[in-house]
């Protein structure tokens, strides 16, 4: 398992519900294991409820409670209780309450290792040769800042997004180009110079264009070009790969080994060279993202990023 965010010590918990873990990025990681430790203190009561609320925007829209049949039984102090779940959803966030009294509680979020992102914590433990668990939350962040590496060196976001991302853009020509591909679904492509999205009219799939979902091309039909007005097209859709370890559902597309074999590669160098490099780690969002200064990507990993570059038209 991999750890993705815990308490930093042990919270009071009363009768109103205490946020553990606040909202903290799960995106492109489905399965979940979810810690809660009754601590103690106070009168030492029985944690009654937790909560796992989800997100797609980091709490702007939430569901309460989405997993409201976990962790039925109470807590007691002292004792601690582990419940599985998988979510699409982008943002997690765990509270727990005392029906009376008070304790404290303390909370950890762990992922599937099996499970990741460009590559997993595994596919890197493995190729190093690392049987313990000391250095997980390094190499997970090393992978996720290696995505970003990526991303930003092919022109293109290669990820899978969980749910509809809209884009807006304006048109060069006959083509659009779009940075998630190969296109899952797209849900609706609208025009609009006066920028009124709400009330433009959807474009209708092979009659005013056409999807070429591995290239992630949309062509406009009927000899007509793009609108080239500033983000007058709006598009929302799904596309991209999904992540390494994960079974693609119908209509997605798994994780090219290739792709995953490069990731390997230079997470495996950057961990090597960890203290040569330079790792800087920033939270957001109960995440932390981590960039790498000073470092080049290998070149066979350039290579084999050659042919997933996105044209810019």
């Amino acid at each position: 398992m991999e750890l993705v965010n815990k308490t930093s010590t042990a919270l009071a918990i009363t009768d109103e519900l205490t946020t553990l873990l606040d909202w903290t990025n799960i995106e492109q990681v489905s399965g979940f294991t979810i810690i809660v430790e009754n601590a103690g203190g106070g009168t030492g009561s029985n944690i009654t409820d937790v909560q796992i609320d989800t997100s797609n925007d980091g709490g702007i829209n939430e569901s309460l409670d989405a997993f409201s049949s976990l962790y039925a039984a109470a807590i007691a102090s002292g004792a601690s209780k582990k419940e599985g779940f998988t979510s699409s959803a982008k943002f997690v966030r765990v509270r727990a309450i005392c029906s009376t009294g008070d304790t404290t509680a303390s909370c950890w979020l762990l992922a599937d290792s099996t499970l990741g992102r460009i590559c997993t914590l595994a596919d890197i433990k493995d190729r190093l040769g690392i049987s313990t668990t000391e250095d997980d939350t390094l190499i997970s962040r090393i992978i996720t800042g290696l995505e970003s590496l990526f991303n930003n060196h092919t022109n293109r976001k290669l990820l899978l997004n969980a749910a509809d991302e809209t884009f807006n853009t304006a048109g060069n020509g006959p083509r659009i180009i779009l940075p998630r591909y190969p296109i899952v679904s797209i849900t609706s492509i609208k025009e609009a110079i006066d920028y009124d999205f709400a009330n433009a009219d959807a474009l209708t799939a092979n009659e005013d264009y056409r999807l070429i979902a591995d290239k992630g091309t949309l062509y406009r039909l009927s000899h007509q070009y793009w609108p080239a007005a500033e983000d007058s097209i709006e598009i929302k859709y799904r596309g991209g790969y999904v992540s390494a370890g994960q079974t693609p559902a119908t209509g997605e597309t798994a994780m090219p080994a290739d792709l995953r074999e490069a990731a390997i590669e230079q997470a495996s160098f950057i961990y090597k060279r960890r203290n040569d490099i330079g790792i800087t780690s920033n939270s957001s969002m109960g995440s932390s993202i981590t960039t790498f200064s000073a470092m080049d990507l290998l070149p066979m990993v350039k290579e084999i990023l050659k042919p997933y570059n996105r044209l810019i038209l």
